[in-house]
């Protein structure tokens, strides 16, 4: 177990840690570019290892946790989605200009980030020269190698400055730490590294990066890898690649890594031109005697002995400044939310990093009631949900915050009404001290309370933020409630939307009938004056499709499609059928070849009629619309295709068209826009995606531009 003291603990929880403003600025820009890819996100994320760590902090917190660690930061950013990522680092950047946990003027980062970056590429690239498993990971981890550095500044504030100011390089730099915190800033940053409990050696790589080479060659992989870049970080700037100097520690990345001096060097020097390109890139230059963690810029004696502590009021002006920048943040990812559960998710993060405080919850005013109780939201303890606060009368300290407009506290001298029994149960919930509530209060209604679980000594260093906090609250109130009045008139207008739709089906439906029941009558007539020859099968083809039709009519007035009765089905013998009736059309009349091959050992299947043939109707013509003279259309099936342990069989279209558009690829499946292509709907595959999910089948497309199409579709041999 890591030996961290308890005041140095309470300090660092809040995860104050300084960002590079240039790469927070830069993030939310791609955010809210539509062809940012998520990999474009990672890329810039991986610049800045204050970001990284927030990211993967909150991507591996309980709240956002589906099942699967996120080691990498794309898989982070993939777990947040790109709208609380974007909410994230809009919190950040009010909190970095509004409420700074660090002086920015007193400290310069470039050393440290360039540090950082260096160290990182350079653990890439040996992970590459010696094939580790996950190149990604030893970046990572050469990234975060010094976090505890800016969680210490973070933290302990000026100091920590003062021992940074004290220091030559980091070896005197652990000295220091460990004689006047009783702990140095690799621990730190491994403490961090273990609260995401991630299958990885990365916080010991962290946390072994200062070790004596004799020790290190008994560590893991990784470990050595982040030791070894450390090496050649702080060692190969010094000296040159026609006199290189001979090192115990060199001579052990030689052996770890299997490269001679010279090869070493280039590595190094690769790594690091390339980092002075990113720095003039964003705007960051170091200098040629830069130490590598965070310095001072002037003497701490002339400076504030603390830093702002979050200290937003300075001026009603920049408070109102504060309120609206985070207004904007905020409502603009708020409100395109799809769920409410989304929602106060996001607010809770957002609280979590403006203001530090680890341990939150919801309490929401139930519908109808007047009850306070927890939210059901990911994160949160279920037994929250299972309090119920009267609020009338208000016989708590949450219930009578919830109906006023200020903050109170458990650690408060006065209180305007007694610390109940469920007070004390939240406290024990959110495994805290004492703790602080906040009203979610709109100038209509009141939303609930945010619960903050803390302990004496954060509420003493939050007391100046209690003003931020309030306006907070505030803001996410409105925040809520105009989300729910955006989604209460939704609900509306989807309802009288589908009235209107519904009474318009049953019109359809009606004046449809009638010219189908005269078409199928006049086709039976036909088909007993004409003599016993092929057209009579034909004939049969076309009342079965004009039966189809009146059954696609009829579930146009029903609001959720039911599968139709299924039955018996010959594959081989519904594509012959269907082939008959319409090749020539789709096909041959229009100069395109076509080449079947229906396996002669599938056998008949239990499946729907009808919703095959919409499916392969739906394809054919799409494959038809794109294909021209000399194109060629390919059909078959194939029985026994074992996926997971379960028998299906295969229909298998493609085509030598020009292959589906990026837009569509992007989007497969979904409804698309209906003027995209004029006398398309737009809806043809999402129908077909959902026919075949309701058969419990599955469907895959393959396409290549200038090369064609293929679908791929699989469907149960047995039920079940």
């Amino acid at each position: 177990m890591l030996r961290v003291p308890a005041a140095i603990l309470d300090s660092i929880e809040s995860l104050h840690l300084p960002p590079i403003p240039q790469i927070l600025l830069r993030f939310l820009h791609l955010a809210d570019d539509d062809s940012t890819t998520i990999s474009d996100l990672a890329a810039l994320v991986g610049q800045d290892p204050s970001l990284s760590a927030r990211i993967l902090t909150v991507a591996n917190s309980p709240a956002v946790w589906r099942g699967v660690e996120s080691k990498s930061l794309t898989q982070c950013l993939v777990n947040l989605g790109t709208r609380l990522s974007r909410t994230l680092a809009a919190c950040l950047i009010v909190q970095n200009f509004f409420s700074p946990t660090v002086d920015k003027d007193l400290y310069d980062f470039s050393g440290f980030w360039g540090h950082s970056l260096r160290l990182a590429e350079t653990a890439r690239a040996i992970a590459t020269e010696i094939n580790y498993s996950d190149v990604e990971e030893a970046y990572l981890a050469g990234l975060l190698h010094d976090i505890g550095q800016l969680l210490l500044l973070g933290g302990v504030g000026n100091r920590y400055g003062a021992l940074l100011a004290a220091s030559h390089d980091e070896s005197a730099l652990r000295d220091l730490e460990n004689q006047a915190l009783d702990t140095d800033h690799s621990v730190i940053g491994a403490w961090l590294v273990d609260q995401w409990r991630l299958s990885s050696f990365m916080a010991d790589a962290i946390l072994f990066h200062h070790k004596p080479a004799d020790e290190i060659v008994t560590a893991d992989t990784l470990s050595q890898i982040i030791w070894s870049a450390h090496v050649l970080c702080e060692q190969l700037p010094l000296q040159t690649a026609a006199e290189p100097v001979h090192t115990a520690e060199l001579a052990a990345v030689k052996a770890i890594a299997g490269i001679e001096a010279p090869g070493l060097y280039a590595l190094w020097k690769h790594c690091s031109d390339r980092v002075v390109q990113i720095g003039e890139a964003l705007g960051i230059r170091e200098t040629v005697d830069q130490k590598t963690f965070p310095t001072t810029t002037m003497p701490l004696e002339s400076a504030r002995q603390e830093p702002n502590n979050g200290n937003p009021s300075s001026s009603p002006m920049e408070d109102i400044v504060r309120d609206m920048a985070l207004m904007q943040s905020l409502q603009q990812d708020l409100l395109s939310l799809g769920s409410e559960e989304e929602l106060l998710v996001e607010v809770r993060e957002a609280a979590r990093i403006l203001f530090g405080i680890g341990h939150i919850a919801l309490l929401l005013v139930q519908p109808d009631t007047a009850v306070l109780a927890g939210a059901n939201i990911d994160g949160q303890p279920i037994m929250l949900q299972q309090l119920e606060i009267p609020l009338d009368p208000p016989q708590s300290l949450a219930a009578t915050t919830a109906l006023g407009k200020m903050p109170h506290s458990t650690f408060a001298q006065r209180f305007p009404a007694p610390v109940s029994l469920a007070d004390v149960q939240i406290t024990r919930i959110l495994a805290s001290e004492g703790l602080l509530y906040v009203p979610l209060r709109s100038p209509k209604q009141t939303i609930g309370v945010l619960a903050f679980g803390i302990s004496a000594e954060k509420y003493g260093r939050i007391l100046k933020q209690l003003t931020w906090i309030t306006s907070f609250g505030q803001l996410a109130a409105i925040s809520i409630e105009t989300w729910r009045e955006l989604r209460s008139r939704e609900q509306r207008l989807e309802s009288a939307v589908s009235k209107r739709y519904e009474l318009q089906a049953r019109r359809v439906i009606h004046e449809a009938r009638n010219p189908l029941s005269i078409i199928k009558n006049y086709l039976s007539i036909v088909k007993k004056k004409l003599p016993d020859t092929d057209v009579l099968h034909e004939l049969d083809i076309l009342k079965e499709e004009i039966d189809r039709v009146a059954v696609i009519l009829r579930q146009m007035s029903s609001p959720v499609e039911a599968p139709s009765a299924s039955g018996s089905l010959d594959i081989n013998s519904l594509i012959e059928s269907m082939f008959a009736l319409y090749g020539d059309s789709l096909f041959t009349n229009r100069g395109i070849a076509t080449e079947t091959y229906l396996d002669p050992s599938l056998t008949a299947i239990d499946c729907d009629r009808d919703s095959v043939k919409q499916i392969l109707i739906n394809l054919w013509n799409n494959a038809s619309d794109v294909m021209g003279t000399g194109d060629c259309f390919f059909i078959s099936t194939h029985a026994d295709i074992n996926q997971n342990g379960r028998i299906y069989i295969e229909i298998r279209l493609s085509d030598t068209g020009p292959g589906l558009p990026h837009d569509v690829m992007q989007h497969l499946f979904t409804p698309l826009d209906p003027n995209r292509r004029p006398g398309h709907s737009g809806v043809g595959l999402s129908i077909v995606a959902g026919l075949v999910d309701r058969l419990d089948g599955r469907i895959t497309c393959q396409s290549t531009a200038g090369r064609g199409t293929c679908f791929s579709i699989l469907l149960p041999r047995q039920k079940g």
